[in-house]
């Protein structure tokens, strides 16, 4: 009876180390992030003479995904923030695909 008393205590209430360990997230070096983060870019800085309207805000689009998402990554943000930076990401990439889309048809004459 008191093992079973000892299980329910420790299943109803755990232990703080547990519950940080379930819920701290591991932030490893996103050294594949920075490296794309980078390139587009450099990308961006290279060709903004000769790219269009579209394409320059395709790739500000790009950056601006990518950079919120290694913000949310590695910032210290609270629940919110966090949240409202991995929309943010989503929302621009879904942008950035939208413009790539435009892009590619416009430059195929399917427009």
């Amino acid at each position: 009876m008191a093992n079973q008393y000892k299980k329910l205590q420790q299943k109803i209430y755990p232990k703080d180390n547990d519950k940080k360990d379930k819920f701290k997230e591991k932030v490893g070096s996103d050294y594949l992030l920075m490296g794309v983060l980078i390139f587009t870019v450099v990308v961006t800085m290279v060709g903004w003479v000769q790219f269009d309207n579209w394409n320059r805000c395709m790739y500000v689009l790009l950056i601006v995904s990518l950079g919120l998402t290694y913000v949310r990554r590695h910032a210290k943000l609270s629940e919110t923030q966090a949240i409202f930076a991995e929309r943010a990401s989503l929302v621009s990439i879904g942008f950035a695909i939208a413009m790539f889309i435009i892009v590619f048809l416009h430059n195929f004459n399917f427009i």
